[in-house]
């Protein structure tokens, strides 16, 4: 009798809807928590130079000078 009690009781089943809920506002603290961190933490970071990252450089003859450094290095 005691067995047949358990499998009719039932537990809570979360709907799809509801796990979508969640889901979104647990990524809209994560990314808030981001934002937030990096405010707060903006003093710290440290500047990267040009040089270590070329492919930030927006002007083009940074990229084409960086294009012929690797070229001539091939080429030796």
């Amino acid at each position: 009798m005691a067995k047949k009690e358990m499998k009719e009781e039932k537990t809570w089943m979360p709907s799809l809807k509801w796990l979508c809920e969640v889901f979104l506002i647990i990524v809209f603290f994560v990314v808030m928590f981001f934002f937030i961190l990096n405010f707060l933490l903006q003093p710290y970071m440290r500047d990267i130079p040009m040089e270590v990252t070329p492919w930030l450089d927006n002007s083009s003859q940074q990229t084409d000078s960086v294009k012929n450094q690797e070229v001539n290095e091939i080429q030796k």
